[in-house]
């Protein structure tokens, strides 16, 4: 404690001046007892005051009581545990707490004196009730006592009655107050007796109800459960001795006791799924419960009932749509939008709560200004149907950051010009069925009519499932141009196809413009091992070698199951390729090879396919071979990891768990 011990050293000091070394350590030995008595007090009158609040709460009774030499521990009925001291010391001069018959604090400084109220700015203070407030006592570093009602944030002293004299704790020649804050504390009859200290102070009998109890565990009383948009928490209870329950939530939660055999006990407690709560849900019952906050479980037996209460809150989370209004900046794969840059942009927030929403109406090949659409909900889908154009920036945003919409395209989507960003999305490629060349694929260039019309593809934060054909396909004809820069970071990929390029530039014109390619911190799986699966397919089979310029980059990535000939870049003219600080893990069963990359064309770009971790396969990973002009490590074979470089496979939703030893490999995915 701060403040006595700081009231030890000033008089310690004092005491230097004392000459005879044997009273000095007399008057040190006895300042250290006193010190320690008042210790002991200061915690003895607070826990005797939050005890005496809690007990003198209209319906408490006590499910459990155990007797130690000097105290009382009491289990309550709202679940809470006190402490009730009945032992104080005699040579500290000690205010003693009570409460009077109409219900106010009191305060005794001197036995032979009257009670008196406590008062905040001159009005007594309840000890409950909506004004109710419980007093913390403290001393300062000159050894007089203070008060607190904010729970120990702000302190005032405390004067005797009618005076402007503060109260010692140490005073000297001071005549202390009896040495127990109760007249008695008696246990009889299955119930707690209480007789105040003082005049007109009432008796307070508390019920001792052994046989029943519901109450949730003393941790998940101690702080707010938070909880993500639609996620689900189970909550074990002591239930014993209950009748009927009756539970209560904040509106758009949902609690209720497990139907599990053997899990009877167990509430499970469901978050909003939007995770919003509407404000007419911040209306209090205190009967029962704060319902903007407190899953409240009421349970009878008889003539006792008891409540048991959880505060529950949604996680602080991200709102892109806020924070775009606000002027605040989004990042989508390197690229920066706000309400700045695009101030003319046709804003749409589409709720997918309760129906499935067509996005349809918001993609053609006339697009007069950019479309940015904030999506929330994800009891239903975001879906397209025909083949659709993009013609201008066309910007995609799951709207909260703890929740990923669901995209259902059921056709590919058409570059003509613009942007085409993708955020905080889950992206379902199942039903993708096409027409003509472009059956099967997401998003290809069969619009791009002239060089540099249409700049980037990005994806940022997604979950693309369901891949069975490319993500990206080049429409292969000679009036079409490629796009300048396409980028995928910190998503998963789930790929449910062999022999497939993500991104398939195979034998396509104009290749000038593809400028960079980005593909960083991405997780790419499949629950059983797929054969020959490629990130980039890139062969220049109908355009002159030097028009490519691509700049290429796979890094800090985790693949798992993605095995195969060429399996990572198929990559014939550029000016840069980097594969590095990737994990690959394949199930040792898979009886496969693999490559990194291949190199087909005798050109010399910067090629650095280095430091990557390799576990798995019963053949060898290898480069492919390449001609001469192509710098390699000496040998074509690649060392494998001596240790599985992921401890836990999570297909379900794409996680994956690595081991220690692996830091700085792979992705890292929040």
């Amino acid at each position: 404690m701060k403040k006595v011990w700081s009231m030890f050293m000033l008089l310690a000091v004092c005491l230097v001046a004392c000459t005879n070394i044997d009273d000095l350590e007399d008057d040190v030995d006895a300042l250290k007892k006193r010190v320690t008595a008042l210790e002991t007090q200061v915690r003895d009158i607070n826990s005797n005051t939050e005890a005496l609040r809690e007990l003198y709460n209209e319906g408490t009774f006590i499910t459990n009581i155990e007797e130690k030499s000097d105290s009382y521990i009491l289990t309550l009925s709202n679940g809470k545990t006190v402490n009730l001291y009945m032992k104080n010391d005699n040579n500290l001069l000690c205010p003693i707490i009570g409460i009077d018959s109409e219900g106010y604090w009191t305060v005794l400084y001197n036995k032979n004196e009257t009670p008196e109220r406590l008062t905040v700015n001159g009005q007594p203070v309840k000890a409950n009730g909506e004004s109710g407030k419980t007093p913390t006592f403290g001393v300062d570093s000159e050894g007089y006592w203070q008060v607190s009602y904010d729970e120990g944030k702000n302190y005032s002293y405390i004067y005797k009655e009618g005076t402007t004299d503060k109260v010692s704790a140490t005073g000297a020649g001071s005549d202390p107050a009896e040495d127990k804050n109760f007249q008695s504390v008696t246990v009889a009859n299955n119930e707690l007796v209480l007789v105040l200290a003082g005049e007109d102070a009432p008796t307070i009998r508390i019920p001792i109800v052994r046989d029943f109890e519901c109450s949730f565990a003393a941790e998940d009383l101690k702080q707010v459960q938070e909880f993500s948009a639609g996620e689900v928490k189970e909550f074990t209870m002591t239930v014993r001795g209950v009748e009927n329950t009756m539970i209560t939530a904040p509106e758009g939660w949902n609690a209720t006791f497990s139907k599990e055999a053997g899990k009877e006990n167990v509430l499970v407690v469901t978050a909003p799924a939007s995770g919003t709560v509407p404000a007419s849900a911040k209306m209090t019952t205190r009967a029962t419960a704060d319902n903007g906050a407190d899953i409240a479980v009421l349970a009878t037996s008889g003539k006792y009932a008891m409540i048991a209460k959880i505060q529950v809150s949604i996680k602080n989370r991200t709102d892109y749509k806020a924070d775009f209004d606000n002027g605040k900046n989004i990042t989508i794969g390197g690229i920066t939008i706000n309400n700045q840059i695009y101030s003319d942009a046709d804003i749409q927030v589409l709720d997918a709560t309760d129906a499935d929403v067509a996005l349809d109406n918001y993609f053609n090949a006339t697009m007069s200004k950019p479309v940015i659409l904030f999506l929330t909900g994800t009891a239903h889908h975001f879906t397209t149907t025909g083949v659709k154009s993009i013609s201008n920036d066309v910007i995609i945003i799951g709207q909260y950051g703890d929740e990923q919409v669901t995209l259902h395209p059921a056709n590919c989507w058409k570059s003509c010009k613009g942007k085409l960003l993708f955020k905080n999305l889950k992206i379902d490629l199942s039903n993708i069925n096409g027409v003509g060349n472009n059956t099967g694929y997401f998003i290809n260039n069969a619009g791009v009519a002239s060089s540099g019309d249409f700049t980037d593809i990005r994806f940022d934060n997604c979950m693309i499932t369901n891949v069975l054909k490319s993500i990206y396909y080049d429409a292969a004809q000679a009036k079409y141009f490629g796009i300048n820069n396409i980028s995928i970071q910190d998503s998963r990929i789930e790929v449910n196809a062999i022999k497939i390029a993500l991104i398939n530039i195979y034998k396509g014109f104009n290749l000038g413009d593809y400028k960079t390619f980005s593909f960083k911190n991405n997780m790419v799986y499949s629950q059983n091992p797929q054969e020959g699966v490629q990130i980039l397919n890139w062969v220049t089979g109908n355009t002159p070698k030097s028009d490519g310029v691509l700049s290429a980059e796979i890094i800090n990535n985790t693949f798992v199951n993605i095995i195969g000939s060429n399996i990572f870049f198929r990559y014939q003219k550029g000016t840069s390729l980097t594969i590095s600080k990737n994990i690959f893990d394949v199930s040792p069963n898979a009886e496969f090879g693999s490559y990194f990359y291949s190199f087909l064309e005798s050109c010399t770009p910067q090629i650095d396919v280095t430091d990557n971790i390799v576990y798995g396969l019963t053949k060898n990973w290898n480069y492919y071979p390449t001609n001469s002009q192509v710098k390699e490590p000496a040998s074509n074979n690649i060392t494998k990891h001596a240790t599985a470089p992921i401890t836990q496979y999570d297909y379900a939703n794409g996680v994956f768990t690595l081991a220690s030893d692996v830091a700085g490999y792979g992705a890292t995915i929040k």
